[in-house]
């Protein structure tokens, strides 16, 4: 118990450190541009603001679907479960599933 709370004290000690460094060492140098609304200092060119594309938000899907297939993979990979193999190739089949439509959907999106 006591090595979580040595742990757990010196990870936030080590985040008020660095916290508090970038506050020290960061210019502040505010202007007219920085202080408006956009930051990039381009004015808006319409009131009426652009569509996103939908296959922007496929390609998103597909990152979080791939990023938790490592994760549960590697889960898989450490289980003392006889059984978690056959999980994995359930977990397997249904991942294939999903990118096989993700990717179906980003066609059809892209061509659109």
């Amino acid at each position: 118990m006591e090595t979580i709370i040595i742990y757990g004290t010196g990870i936030l000690a080590g985040v008020l450190l660095l916290y508090f460094l970038g506050i020290a060492v960061a210019p502040y140098n505010p202007g007219e541009i920085k202080n408006d609304h956009f930051e990039c200092g381009l004015p808006p060119s319409s009131e009426v603001p652009m569509k996103a594309n939908f296959g922007y938000f496929i390609f998103a899907i597909a990152f979080i679907v791939f990023d938790m297939a490592g994760l549960f993979f590697s889960l898989f990979v450490f289980a003392d479960n006889p059984e978690a193999l056959k999980w994995a190739m359930v977990f397997g089949i249904l991942l294939f599933a999903a990118i096989t439509v993700s990717m179906k959907e980003y066609r059809n999106a892209k061509s659109a």
